[in-house]
C-alpha cells in the first residue's frame, strides 16, 4: 500500500496521544479521590507538563536537523511508555509530579510537531496526504481512550489501566513508528546533509519577517483554541443555551476538525496551502460572529462550532506545509519546534487570560477579543504570500 507508513504512524500517534493527553482527563477524578491530590493541583501539574513539553520542542527539532530523527521516532514511544508505567507507581504528590513531567518530556518526540517535521522534510509537497491520514487516525484517540480507561479502571484499578497504556506505547507505538519511518526516512541523510551545508544559519530565518508573521498567526490560533475549548460550555450557556445543548454543541468540535482535515486533503496542494491558511482565519472570523449572535438564534451555535473546529483541524495539517512553502527546509525541525512553542504559548495562556478578560468584561468582551485577534491573524497570514514583508 502506498500510504501504509502513514497508517502505521497514525496508529502509533493515537496511542501516544492517549497516554500523554486524554488519559489524564479520563482519570482526573479517580486520581483526585484515590491519591488525595486536589483537582487544582492536578491541573497545575498538567499545565506545568505542557510548559516543559513546549520548551523541549526546539531542542528536539535540532535532532531532526542533525539526522537523528529516525532513532528519535521509535525510541520516544519507548521512553514515553516507561514514563507512563512509572506513573502507575505514584503514591504522593511529588511522585505524581515527577512522573507526569517525565511523561510530558518524553512525549515530544512522538507527537505531531516532530512527526510532521520529519514527514515534511522527506516527502515535501507529497506530505499533505500522509499528514492528513495520521491526523484522521489520531482524531479518534479520545474516542478510544475514555471508554477503555473507564472500563479497565472499573474492572481492575487505575494503576492497571495506566500500566496497560504504557505497555501499548512500547509494544505497538514504537514498532509502528520504526517500520513507518523506515520507509519515509530512507533517503534522509543525503537530503538533510545537503540542505544543512547550503544554509545552517538559523539567524537568517529569524530575520525573515515571514517567520514572525507566521509565528503571530499561530499564536492567535493557539490562543483562540485554548481559550474557546476551555470556556466553551459556560460561554455557550452565557449566550442562552441550556447545559445539555451546550454539551451537545461542544461535542461537535471533534467531527468538525475531521471535516477540516478532509477538506485540506481534497483542496490542498503546493499553490493552495497558503490560500487555505488564510481561509482558515476567515473561518475563525465568521465563527466568532456566529458565537456572538447565538443569543439571537440558537442554531448559530452549530455554525460557530463548524467554522471554528474545521479551521483548527485544517491548521494541524497546514502548519508544516505552510512553513515548507514560505520558509523552506533550512533548519526545518528546529524552526518548526520554535513555531510550535509559540503556538503552545498561546494555547497555554489562552484559558488563563480568557478568565481574566471574563472577569473584566464578561464573555462579550472575550468574544470581541477573539474577533480582533482573528482579523489580525488573517492579515498576517495574507502577507505570508509575499516574498519579503517590511
Amino acid at each position: 500500500m502506498k500510504y501504509y507508513p502513514a497508517f502505521l504512524i497514525g496508529i502509533s500517534v493515537t496511542f501516544c496521544y492517549s497516554s500523554c493527553m486524554y488519559l489524564f482527563s479520563a482519570l482526573l477524578l479517580t486520581w483526585e479521590n484515590e491519591l488525595s491530590i486536589s483537582r487544582n493541583n492536578l491541573t497545575f501539574i498538567y499545565s506545568l507538563g505542557l510548559v516543559l513539553h513546549s520548551l523541549l520542542l526546539p531542542i528536539l527539532g535540532k535532532f531532526v536537523d542533525k539526522n537523528l530523527s529516525f532513532p528519535m521516532m521509535w525510541v520516544s514511544p519507548i521512553l514515553l511508555g516507561l514514563s507512563v508505567i512509572y506513573l502507575s507507581l505514584a503514591n504522593t504528590y511529588t511522585e505524581f509530579l515527577v512522573a507526569w513531567l517525565l511523561v510530558s518530556a518524553t512525549s515530544g518526540g512522538c507527537l505531531y510537531t516532530m512527526l510532521f517535521s520529519v514527514i515534511t522534510i522527506n516527502l515535501k509537497s507529497k506530505a499533505k496526504t500522509s499528514i492528513a491520514i495520521i491526523t484522521l487516525f489520531a482524531g479518534f484517540a479520545s474516542t478510544y481512550t475514555f471508554p477503555t480507561a473507564t472500563y479497565l479502571t472499573e474492572q481492575y484499578d487505575w494503576r492497571f489501566t495506566v500500566l496497560i497504556f504504557g505497555l501499548l506505547n512500547i509494544l505497538i507505538s514504537s514498532p509502528a513508528n520504526y517500520f513507518g519511518f523506515k520507509s519515509i526516512i530512507r533517503k534522509e541523510f543525503k537530503i538533510i546533509k545537503k540542505q544543512t551545508y547550503q544554509n545552517s544559519n538559523l539567524q537568517i530565518i529569524l530575520k525573515d519577517n515571514r517567520f514572525w508573521l507566521f509565528s503571530f498567526s499561530l499564536f492567535v490560533v493557539g490562543f483562540n483554541a485554548g481559550a474557546i475549548t476551555t470556556h466553551v460550555i459556560p460561554m455557550l450557556q452565557d449566550r442562552g443555551l441550556s447545559l445539555a445543548l451546550a454539551v451537545l454543541t461542544a461535542s461537535m468540535f471533534g467531527p468538525g476538525q475531521v471535516l477540516g482535515r478532509i477538506l485540506v486533503m481534497i483542496f490542498g496542494g503546493n499553490k493552495a496551502n497558503l490560500k487555505l491558511f488564510v481561509i482558515c482565519f476567515y473561518s475563525l472570523i465568521l465563527g466568532t460572529i456566529f458565537l456572538y449572535f447565538i443569543n439571537v438564534n440558537h442554531h448559530l451555535a452549530f455554525l460557530f462550532v463548524l467554522f471554528n473546529s474545521s479551521a483548527y483541524g485544517s491548521m494541524a495539517i497546514l502548519k508544516p506545509l505552510v512553513q515548507n512553502d514560505t520558509l523552506g527546509q533550512k533548519n526545518f525541525g528546529n524552526v518548526h519546534g520554535i513555531l510550535a512553542l509559540l503556538y503552545m504559548i498561546g494555547s497555554i495562556s489562552g484559558p488563563w487570560i480568557g478568565s481574566l478578560i471574563w472577569n473584566v468584561g464578561g464573555y462579550d468582551l472575550l468574544i470581541f477579543i477573539f474577533f480582533i485577534l482573528a482579523i489580525f491573524g488573517n492579515i498576517t497570514a495574507f502577507f505570508l504570500n509575499k516574498k519579503k514583508f517590511i
